[in-house]
């Protein structure tokens, strides 16, 4: 499935709000689902996706994993947590949220961890958000 071109803003919302707002989205057409671990509110997303009646086949979702489960023995199981609160076996993209604070995990661990995850089937595609350019004194 390629990524529709848009969808609705869910970020910060969390309980009836969001319950809302991908109700609505979906009845309208919209089949994007951008969520992440620290906005909290994937479990009522999948509430309301299994509500919908709408096959995740259907939709594009995509999840971020916190910085805190950046770790080898952390980002699969946290990955997991997601899949179970979005009601699903996998995840259309799954993307490291942020940079880990001080560079404790490195990039390349986070990515090795997502594409043990993609192997698994637990993600189709795999990538980062809101990485920094690496700065030096030259």
């Amino acid at each position: 499935m390629s990524i529709p071109a848009l969808g609705p803003g869910i970020f910060r919302l969390t309980d009836e709000a969001v319950i809302a707002s991908v109700k609505n989205a979906l009845e309208l057409g919209y089949r994007v689902i951008d969520t992440a671990q620290m906005y909290g509110n994937e479990e009522a997303i999948g509430k309301t996706l299994a509500e919908s009646g709408v096959a995740c086949e259907e939709l594009f979702i995509t999840t971020k994993i916190w910085t805190d489960n950046l770790g080898e023995a952390k980002l699969i199981p946290s990955l997991k947590e997601s899949l179970r609160k979005l009601g699903t076996d996998y995840v259309d993209l799954t993307l490291i949220h942020w940079p880990s604070p001080g560079a404790e995990v490195p990039v390349a661990v986070s990515m090795q961890e997502l594409m043990k995850a993609k192997a698994q089937g637990l993600t189709h595609q795999i990538g980062v958000s809101n990485q920094q350019p690496t700065l030096t004194n030259s």
